[in-house]
């Protein structure tokens, strides 16, 4: 069990928005099995000009430690839509995914957002968790509602995602 002073001691990450360079170092984030060919697509889209006020990569000693990659939808200018959260192994648990996310809708580009969506799989124990307390954060509730169901998405047996649509309490602004 670890002691309250023991965040203290925590090294304290650089937030920025990702750069071309960062695209193998997200790339290697998403850990999960299967996902090379979705870690390549994120390191890729991680660098993309389109994406960069809208995202933001953690570095801890000059590493890529996490990144949130995100974009403001094209129809609906109000809603952040949050595609991907990434964060190495060994700084999971640590609040740096809540920190990213946090300090990512404080920038200028996210001035007129009301609302943050995400889509989340049935097993997505750590996005749920991350999602709850955001919501909790705003003194709201997670709206959920089926996203991508097997008869959308029939390759995909394994599990149903779910779009989750957080209303914010008060729209945010620039303050970072």
């Amino acid at each position: 069990m670890k002691h309250s002073l023991d965040l203290f001691e925590q090294p304290i990450p650089v937030l920025r928005a990702p750069v071309q360079q960062d695209g193998a170092a997200v790339a290697a984030l998403a850990h999960c099995d299967k996902q090379e060919l979705v870690g390549t697509l994120l390191g890729d889209l991680a660098g993309c000009d389109d994406f960069v006020e809208t995202s933001v990569v953690a570095e801890l000693d000059g590493e890529v430690a996490g990144a949130v990659l995100a974009y403001i939808l094209p129809y609906d200018p109000q809603t952040l839509f949050v595609w991907q959260v990434n964060v190495a192994e060994n700084e999971e648990g640590k609040g740096l995914a809540s920190l990213m996310l946090g300090q990512l809708l404080r920038r200028e580009a996210c001035v007129g957002v009301t609302r943050v969506q995400t889509a989340i799989p049935a097993s997505d124990e750590i996005s749920w968790a991350l999602f709850r307390r955001f919501a909790g954060w705003q003194r709201t509730r997670m709206r959920i509602e089926p996203y991508v169901t097997q008869a959308l998405s029939p390759f995909r047996r394994n599990e149903a995602e779910n779009l989750i649509t957080i209303d914010l309490t008060e729209p945010l602004g620039q303050v970072a």
